[in-house]
């Protein structure tokens, strides 16, 4: 049939001396009827993944759940648990346990001969991955990522290509070892006929990535604030090297939120981080866990259309 004929034929026509209400097409009204179609982006940062879970706790308080889960790298891992758990503040009450229970060992165990072999070129890698996939297989509940029941996409980057890439199915384990496979820290992770490194290098919070998902409402819970400016003073080498990458991540998430902010509702926590906790400390997860939580609720307590209003948003992301 015809188009312009179904649609006039579709169309009211007007009574004798009457006129014509316009009627709001059925998608449309779908639309606006419907919740949208909802996102939580979790950024990786290694210890300060513990943060997320008390912005998970605030946005379950709230009812708030998504409908899918975007994350890289220590996200990925807090996003692997909660995909397959009720979206309730138990299930956060849970991962934050998890969190004040890990110690560096338990992550970045360091082995003498790895770390001589590392440093001397025979290995491309400083840490064993074993403790890290104990972890994960303590509390993975699915097998392969497309079995997730809420649909959880991971981001890592690909050595081969030398390009970021989104995975959506594939071995679970694998794939979130893959994902948090520091660089030079972690060796790679070979999955299918790719070999894979943690995703923060290229895309910490993976924003963009939720968008092509076809999300509409996007909740980002980052590790880091990108409007702070961390201290000029570095803690060692290590600090001096991790606040450079920081300061990468903190430029790509500014540009993320400025190209995105006018396109979907996009909602980003605080990060809060008084203390300047290194994500190689696991020593203070409960003052992390407490922090974001407190910072979120007050957050969220604000009406959605501030929330979601892009210069605000840009404006006012710590207070």
């Amino acid at each position: 049939m015809d188009r312009t004929a179904h649609v006039s034929a579709a169309s009211p026509q007007p009574e004798a001396g009457g006129t014509v209400t316009a009627i709001a097409p059925l998608a449309a009204r779908r639309r606006r009827s419907r919740r949208p179609r909802t996102a939580f982006v979790l950024s990786g940062g290694a210890s300060l993944g513990a943060m997320q879970a008390g912005m998970l706790r605030a946005l379950y308080e709230l009812r708030i759940a998504p409908d899918l889960l975007v994350a890289t790298s220590a996200g990925a891992i807090n996003a692997s648990y909660v995909a397959s758990r009720p979206q309730t503040v138990a299930t956060a009450r849970g991962l934050a346990q998890i969190w004040r229970g890990l110690q560096r060992d338990d992550v970045f165990p360091v082995s003498p001969w790895v770390l001589a072999s590392g440093l001397l070129g025979k290995r491309d890698h400083l840490v064993p991955a074993e403790a890290l996939r104990r972890l994960l297989c303590r509390h993975l509940q699915f097998e392969d990522l497309a079995g997730a029941p809420i649909p959880l996409h991971v981001v890592a980057f690909d050595l081969d290509a030398g390009a970021e890439v989104l995975l959506s199915d594939g071995p679970a384990l694998d794939v979130i070892a893959a994902s948090a496979a520091v660089p030079g820290v972690f060796p790679p992770v070979r999955v299918h006929d790719r070999l894979l490194i943690d995703g923060g290098v290229v895309n910490n919070t993976p924003i963009s990535h939720a968008v092509a998902l076809g999300a509409e409402r996007i909740y980002v819970l980052p590790t880091v604030d990108p409007a702070f400016v961390p201290a000029t003073t570095s803690r060692g080498a290590l600090g001096a090297a991790i606040g450079g990458i920081g300061l990468v991540m903190r430029s790509r998430f500014e540009a993320d939120i400025a190209l995105f902010s006018g396109e979907v509702e996009l909602i980003v926590l605080p990060a809060p981080n008084a203390l300047q906790i290194m994500p190689t400390d696991f020593g203070h997860a409960d003052r992390l866990l407490r922090d974001g939580l407190r910072a979120a609720r007050q957050r969220l307590a604000q009406p959605l259309a501030a929330l979601g209003d892009g210069p605000a948003l840009r404006r006012d992301l710590v207070q």
